[in-house]
């Protein structure tokens, strides 16, 4: 699977403008408030892939289907990603 990725830095920094943007109040047309959303979206989907690729890789553990269904149920909910998405291991490259 093939995936671009910017450096950490960039998506920090476009991310604290989208921040102060919308506290500083120059959003008008939902821009910023647009990105972060969708940002904690992808966010949640990158975890629901990698918890999916291991689940279909390495014989469907039970473990894995349980974090599988709690990640859909987020996504399903428009829940933003949580703050621990990294906890799910990212130990296997996609």
């Amino acid at each position: 699977m093939s995936e671009h990725r910017y450096p950490p830095g960039d998506r920090r920094q476009v991310l604290a403008a989208a921040a102060r943007m919308r506290a500083e109040g120059a959003d008008p047309h939902g821009v910023a408030r647009w990105l972060e959303h969708y940002q904690r979206r992808c966010d949640g989907l990158e975890a629901l892939l990698r918890v999916t690729d291991r689940y279909l890789r390495f014989g469907m553990p039970e473990h894995e289907l349980s974090v599988m269904r709690l990640l859909v149920s987020r996504l399903r909910k428009g829940e933003p990603s949580p703050e621990r998405a990294g906890e799910v291991d990212d130990t296997l490259p996609l």
